[in-house]
C-alpha cells in the first residue's frame, strides 16, 4: 500500500511539472555603438593644385570640435592653418552626414568660413586687379587681408573603438582671397584646390 501511495505521489509531482510553462528572461540585445555627443576631428593633407602654380600642392592642417546631433548629422567648428599663398588661418563652420550607423561609414561633408591672413606683405606682378589696371613696372607689393572658403566632400570614416578612429577625406576646395596696396591698389586670387585629408577622430 505504501508503495503505490509513493507512486502515486510521484506521478502527480510530474504530473504538476510538466503542466508549467517554463519562463526563460530573454537576453538583452546588444545595442550597437552610439555616435552621439562631442567629437574632435584632426585632419592633415594637401590642396592640390596646377603645376604651374607657385604652390602647386600647399600643406592644410585643421582641427575640428563638434557634437553628434544624431548617429548620422553632426555639426562642428574647425580652425586650422594653410599655406595656398602665404600662411593662412581658416575658421570654418563643418556639417557632416554619415551614410551608416556602424563604426565604418562613407560620408558627405561641408564646411565653409573665412582665412585670416597671418603674413604681412606679398608680391604679385602688377596687372589686372578688381578696380583699374595699373601700369607699375615689375612688380608691386600687396599686403594679404584674407577670404572666402567653401569646400565640399566625400570621406570614409572606421573607428577602432569607442573613443577613437581614422578618417580619410577628398573635397574641392573654392578660396577667394584678398590684397591691397593702398587705398585704392586691390587684387583678388582664386584658388580651386582638391584637398585630400587623412585625420583621426576622438570622441
Amino acid at each position: 500500500m505504501k508503495r503505490i501511495l509513493t507512486l502515486i505521489i510521484l506521478l502527480t509531482g510530474l504530473i504538476s511539472i510538466s503542466g508549467q510553462t517554463l519562463m526563460i528572461a530573454p537576453s538583452p540585445e546588444k545595442k550597437g555603438q552610439a555616435f552621439t555627443g562631442y567629437f574632435n576631428v584632426t585632419d592633415m593633407g594637401l590642396l592640390i593644385g596646377s603645376t604651374q602654380n607657385s604652390h602647386p600642392a600647399p600643406f592644410s592642417f585643421m582641427t575640428t570640435n563638434g557634437y553628434h546631433i544624431t548617429d548620422q548629422l553632426s555639426l562642428g567648428l574647425g580652425v586650422g592653418v594653410e599655406f595656398p599663398s602665404g600662411s593662412y588661418m581658416p575658421i570654418v563652420l563643418d556639417a557632416r552626414y554619415y551614410v551608416r550607423k556602424t563604426a565604418f561609414s562613407p560620408f558627405f561633408s561641408f564646411y565653409g568660413g573665412y582665412a585670416l591672413a597671418l603674413d604681412g606683405e606679398t608680391s604679385y606682378q602688377s596687372g589686372y586687379t578688381s578696380d583699374v589696371y595699373w601700369p607699375y613696372p615689375n612688380y608691386e607689393s600687396y599686403k594679404a587681408k584674407g577670404g572666402w572658403l567653401l569646400n565640399p566632400g566625400f570621406g570614409i570614416r572606421n573607428m577602432f573603438g569607442e573613443n577613437f578612429g581614422i578618417i580619410f577625406s577628398v573635397g574641392y576646395r573654392v578660396e577667394r582671397l584678398y590684397f591691397a596696396a593702398g587705398d585704392q591698389r586691390k587684387l583678388l586670387i582664386d584658388y580651386n584646390r582638391l584637398s585630400v585629408k587623412l585625420g583621426i577622430i576622438f570622441r
